[in-house]
């Protein structure tokens, strides 16, 4: 009965660590999802309007951070179709992306980047329609 217990309870309290996300997404300055990059390191906003997205990239103090010697490989996911995309610098703290997609309610992107701010991250983001 006692081993019952502490299985339940370890199950338990295991679920809310699985429940916390790095990819917590809240409404940037700019109208898109903010995420955390690289466990906080970084913080990303996507913007996408057309067949356009803009990655903004802060630091973990939230302060627009250099990506002019940086660049990112994306995946746009929209409709049950995949664009891959390559995010350029478009000065300061954006990167810029254009594909044969259009900016949908729903879509999704998946986003790497190389040496962008010294360091390379994954995120999953969603721009807000």
């Amino acid at each position: 009965m006692l081993r019952t217990l502490i299985v339940v309870f370890c199950l338990a309290v295991s679920g809310s660590a699985f429940a916390h996300s790095d990819s917590k997404w809240t409404k940037g300055p700019q109208g898109g999802h903010i995420v955390d990059a690289g466990g906080g390191k970084q913080h990303w906003e996507l913007v996408a309007k057309g067949n356009e997205l803009m990655l903004y990239v802060l630091d973990a103090q939230e302060k627009p951070l250099n990506v002019e010697s940086g660049s990112a490989k994306g995946q746009v996911l929209i409709g049950g179709k995949t664009f891959n995309v390559d995010f350029k610098p478009a000065g300061g703290n954006v990167l810029k992306a254009v594909g044969d997609f259009t900016a949908a309610k729903g879509m999704r992107v998946i986003v790497k980047t190389d040496k962008v701010g010294e360091q390379s991250f994954q995120a999953r983001l969603a721009p807000l329609n």
